[in-house]
């Protein structure tokens, strides 16, 4: 049986729900990959059931308000005691800093955005799913931001309005390709229906005029999401720095790569599950 979506608090101050040693040591040994993948979800969803949260800590410097029980992010934070993109922010962080623009499509709970905010950059966070967004607010707030914009929209080709499939273990990996619910990530997925813009349109609304930075993690949509935009904004309006996440290249309809290569973007950093580009001078 699923696990009911814990309804986001964001009335207590931050720090009303400290992680307890018990807490920690028990995310811990969900968290063990030593363990084989079968053993770690079932101890995971016995885990989710006694402490799924919200607990509120802060990881490198940062403070969370996380659901374990929710969402991956959340039960890395608390494991780990760290944010769980400590590569990908090593590379992105010279990008960074004051007077740059970091857009984040697939904001999730802000380990990026606020990471990004903190360095001093102009941050957009693009966040789809509803509940998500609302405790990516609850985040920033905590960490008393002000340079942070949140939108709470799906990007796309086009104005639409799709089914956006949500897992009740992992909100944070919502996503528009059905392929993608069934075989490795099969569950107790439920789609929910969401507007989506193009980040063009978004970026027109906003008054942008430069993005130095442009995150893209967004379960399999990600072509859909940057080929469009690369179509059909100005060049200006081009990020000087992509962060696109690739692990989910097998359910693109388009693959990006051919045509970032095409537009002057070289392959500058690469992890487990994402690739950084950058443009041509």
């Amino acid at each position: 049986m699923s696990q009911a979506a814990t309804l986001p608090d964001t009335r207590s101050p931050f720090g009303t729900y400290p992680a307890e040693r018990l807490v920690r040591a028990a995310w811990r040994l969900a968290d063990r990959h030593d363990l084989s993948r079968g053993l770690r979800k079932r101890i995971r969803a016995l885990v989710a059931r006694f402490f799924k949260g919200p607990y509120d800590l802060e990881a490198e410097g940062l403070k969370f308000r996380i659901y374990p029980g929710e969402n991956y992010d959340d039960r890395k934070i608390l494991a780990k005691g760290r944010l769980p993109e400590r590569e990908e922010h090593r590379l992105l962080e010279p990008h960074l800093g004051e007077g740059k623009v970091f857009v984040d499509v697939g904001a999730n709970i802000g380990s990026y955005s606020i990471f990004a905010a903190r360095s001093g950059a102009d941050v957009l966070a693009i966040e789809a799913n509803p509940q998500t967004a609302t405790k990516l607010g609850f985040n920033v707030k905590a960490n008393e931001l002000d340079n942070v914009k949140i939108v709470n929209s799906a990007v796309g080709p086009r104005e639409d309005t799709l089914p956006l499939w949500q897992e009740p273990s992992n909100c944070g990996f919502a996503t528009f390709v059905e392929d993608l619910t069934t075989g490795e990530w099969a569950g107790d997925w439920s789609p929910t229906f969401v507007k989506v813009r193009p980040l063009t349109g978004i970026a027109h609304d906003l008054g942008l005029n430069r993005i130095d930075v442009l995150k893209v993690d967004v379960e399999g949509f990600e072509d859909r999401v940057l080929l469009p935009f690369l179509r059909h904004a100005e060049r200006s309006l081009w990020p000087r720095v992509i962060l696109l996440e690739t692990n989910c290249r097998p359910y693109w309809t388009e693959d990006c790569l051919p045509e970032l290569a095409n537009r002057d973007y070289r392959i500058t950093g690469r992890t487990n599950d994402n690739m950084i580009f950058e443009l041509a001078a």
